[in-house]
């Protein structure tokens, strides 16, 4: 993992590239155990929407309702939390109506 890359903590704040919303909060119901700064850490199965993402405001003029395709994607493979492949800011998500879900912070020291 290169150095401006971090692991990815509940309270990171994500953008969607179709959402008005400029960030969004992900979720994490609860820890799967491992932590850093104090805030549990996300795993590349964290893409269920309303437990983990919400809306993104207005998608293409109507309400946002994310279609995940899939899971988080450009996870740290070598760093695993309960067998699961840890998220990094470099992470990425697709939804169905063409959206690129991202990280914009690390959600560590928020």
């Amino acid at each position: 993992m290169s150095s401006d890359v971090s692991y990815v903590a509940r309270g990171a704040k994500m953008q969607c590239s179709k959402g008005s919303n400029k960030e969004l909060k992900i979720n994490l119901p609860a820890s799967h155990g491992a932590y850093a700064q104090g805030k549990a850490l996300m795993v590349e199965t964290d893409n269920v929407v309303e437990a983990n993402i919400t809306s993104f405001g207005l998608c293409e003029g109507e309400k946002c309702c994310p279609i995940i395709l899939g899971k988080w994607t450009k996870c740290e493979y070598d760093t695993l939390i309960n067998g699961v492949p840890a998220l990094t800011t470099d992470s990425e998500l697709i939804c169905a109506k063409g959206g690129r879900i991202t990280f914009v912070t690390d959600g560590q020291n928020e």
